[in-house]
């Protein structure tokens, strides 16, 4: 069904659709939904290899390789040389808790 049960589930994905606010099941789990449970809007995760999404990026590691947040908070890493805040990228390699990323363009 997808909503989230408190004593078979660790996490929960929670809706960011205004006025919702549901707690959906985890992504991994049999009962995850891309779609929550009560609104029906898409609910946020890991993006595939391919895709091209806008990011936020929030910091620099100290080799240089920049952290960036995706609008779900799923964490990419991405080598290259930008002075923006934002971006858009092209999601090469995907892990549990976050990816790599290429970068396709800078946003001012």
């Amino acid at each position: 069904m997808g909503r989230y049960q408190p004593g078979r589930h660790d996490s929960f994905i929670k809706c960011e659709a205004p006025r919702c606010g549901a707690s959906n099941a985890p992504e991994g789990s049999p009962e995850y939904d891309a779609e929550c449970w009560r609104c029906g809007e898409p609910l946020g995760g890991k993006p595939e290899t391919g895709d091209e999404v806008t990011v936020d990026i929030v910091d620099e590691k100290a080799d240089g390789t920049l952290v960036c947040k995706t609008e779900s908070g799923f964490v990419l890493f991405l080598e290259a040389d930008v002075a923006a805040i934002e971006a858009t990228v092209r999601v090469t390699a995907v892990d549990e808790t976050y990816g790599e990323a290429e970068l396709v363009e800078a946003n001012p």
